[in-house]
């Protein structure tokens, strides 16, 4: 599994996404910038600095299935 941070201002949305995909799945949206990680822990910490630096409530992770979660 690799964890994406997306990296820009998150306004006016008002949380950090994070996109979880199967290793050798391609990220089909272009934007940027953005980090891969290889744990979610790894991601989750990423995106609460982020969210801490936007003043931003929420981060949400979306997963291939189309599922999300919000933390």
């Amino acid at each position: 599994m690799k964890w994406i941070v997306f990296e820009e201002n998150p306004k006016p949305d008002q949380y950090i996404a994070v996109v979880a995909l199967e290793e050798g799945r391609i990220l089909a949206s272009q934007r940027n910038p953005h980090s891969i990680f290889k744990s979610k822990e790894e991601a989750l910490i990423r995106a609460n600095q982020l969210r801490e630096q936007y003043g931003v409530k929420r981060v949400r992770i979306f997963y291939s299935e189309g599922n999300s979660a919000i933390l």
